[in-house]
């Protein structure tokens, strides 16, 4: 891997992330069980993202995992986005750039190249943390869970990591498929540190919406919360760069497209919604709420450092 960058280059750079290290991570050959690592596939929609695709790249590389799919579907950008793919073509598996009909259409267009076991999308500004890949797959087969998320987690000015200190922890799977978990009302997650299960991506069809351009993500988690929970852990997954020209830096343009174009559940309900999501705060209407309407519980994976391992617990939407 020394050969794909000079060390000269990296030790020029006066903001230094650690993917920008010389050596791919090592792996261990075999999980911890002594079974092979699952595949893992991870897409990235790319449209003239020169400036920080190669970034995003090396995030997904150089983790060294060894049973990784890595598809880029390019937009035919007209900046220097191909030429930073094709130096790193040998370790993508796919990629293709071609005039597509947006980042919906990219997503869906990687995805239906991919044939791993647990599954992901990261966009081309966005960057995943050294132990992600190796973390996820033992949480995957330890719990035997089909969707999980982390820690809602920032990159910005300097590269600082900055975790999103009002972002919901915990998801309910009720309130998730009857539309509570949007950005207003308990919170959503964040789409770069979201992984899924092939099982669970069949039975939603394995198809973003394409009439989606913001909410394409939210969309396919409400229809997912239909058939698993969403298992948060504790721990930074991915990183959601800030800068000016991200698409989705208004984020009350991602829930004003799923309340007006959303199918997976009645947009007429939304006023209820807000009016239940308000009441909850009240401590004696919680109560009450808990016993006859929903209970709000979800579970999360914490790290016991008393017996060195991670576990499985339970606890209560914030509100």
């Amino acid at each position: 891997m020394m050969s794909l960058i000079r060390e000269s280059e990296i030790n020029s750079r006066t903001n230094v992330l650690w993917m920008w290290n010389e050596k791919v991570q090592e792996f261990p050959p075999f999980m911890p069980d002594g079974k092979p690592w699952p595949k893992i596939s991870v897409v990235t929609p790319s449209f003239n993202q020169g400036k920080y695709i190669e970034e995003t790249i090396r995030s997904v590389i150089m983790q060294g995992y060894p049973n990784l799919e890595y598809i880029i579907i390019d937009g035919g950008s007209t900046d220097n986005t191909v030429d930073i793919i094709k130096k790193y073509q040998n370790y993508i598996t796919y990629w293709i750039s071609e005039k597509d009909k947006g980042q919906t259409h990219a997503i869906n267009k990687g995805f239906d190249k991919a044939s791993g076991e647990i599954l992901a999308y990261i966009n081309s500004d966005d960057v995943y943390m050294p132990y992600t890949f190796r973390l996820v797959a033992e949480l995957f087969k330890k719990f035997k869970i089909h969707w999980l998320t982390g820690i809602q987690s920032r990159l910005v000015e300097h590269n600082v990591i900055s975790p999103k200190r009002d972002a919901v922890k915990l998801f309910n799977q009720y309130l998730y498929k009857n539309g509570y978990h949007v950005g207003s009302l308990f919170g959503w997650n964040q789409q770069c540190s979201t992984f899924w299960s092939s099982e669970l991506f069949f039975k939603v069809g394995r198809r973003f919406d394409e009439k989606f351009n913001h909410a394409m993500d939210i969309d396919m988690w409400i229809r997912m919360s239909n058939f698993s929970e969403l298992i948060s852990v504790e721990a930074i997954l991915a990183l959601m760069r800030l800068h000016p020209d991200q698409k989705s830096r208004n984020i009350n343009i991602a829930e004003i497209e799923i309340n007006r174009k959303s199918d997976a559940y009645r947009l007429s309900n939304y006023a209820l919604r807000k009016t239940v999501f308000h009441l909850y705060k009240v401590p004696l209407i919680r109560k009450f709420l808990k016993l006859f309407w929903c209970r709000g519980d979800g579970k999360y994976i914490i790290w016991n450092a008393r017996n060195s391992e991670w576990e499985m617990a339970t606890g209560y939407v914030r509100v």
